[in-house]
């Protein structure tokens, strides 16, 4: 057989962590709890993962005869989406922001800093925001008999000035 089976990833469980302030400090290692400062999202849906999503402008540029010479590429984003399952604080403010418990207002999301980490045994992969990301979108939310109640929440990922997307830590040792 080729290839290495413990380099695949079938994730056994996730959370995600919010943080309001962006200065909010990411634990030092895979290993150290995340601080009091970090809210949890509570429940996922196993089921629906953890997805990423990328958009960019592709433009394809030809000689004369129809050569292809060059391909550039900007306008790059990046998203996350994920469903929780839980109607809790952190959750309930990424999707009704400045509501209360007793109003629902017109949303108007801020940045937040957010951490996606997931797990199978011993193994912990950790995504943290470089710089913050914003709700992109929020899915359908069906009050059901049949069904839970999911909040599907989409983010955008906003980069630092070096195009640095996530801070990443992780249980695997990774070789130049």
């Amino acid at each position: 057989m080729s290839g290495d089976p413990s380099k695949a990833s079938l994730w056994a469980d996730a959370d995600v962590y919010i943080a309001d302030d962006l200065t909010t400090a990411n634990p030092a290692t895979v290993a150290e709890a995340f601080s009091n400062e970090w809210g949890l999202a509570g429940l996922l849906n196993g089921e629906d993962g953890i997805e990423e999503g990328r958009d960019e402008d592709k433009g394809d540029h030809y000689a004369w005869g129809g050569i292809l010479v060059r391909t550039s590429r900007k306008n790059f984003k990046m998203t996350k989406k994920f469903t929780a399952l839980e109607d809790n604080d952190v959750v309930r403010g990424l999707v009704y922001p400045g509501s209360t418990a007793t109003t629902i207002v017109v949303p108007r999301h801020g940045p937040k800093k957010v951490s996606f980490e997931v797990r199978d045994d011993d193994r912990i992969e950790r995504l943290i925001t470089r710089r913050f990301a914003i709700v992109d979108t929020i899915g359908t939310i069906k009050d059901s008999e049949d069904e839970l109640k999911k909040y599907e929440i989409t983010l955008s990922i906003f980069p630092d000035g070096n195009g640095v997307l996530f801070d990443r830590q992780s249980t695997d040792v990774v070789t130049p």
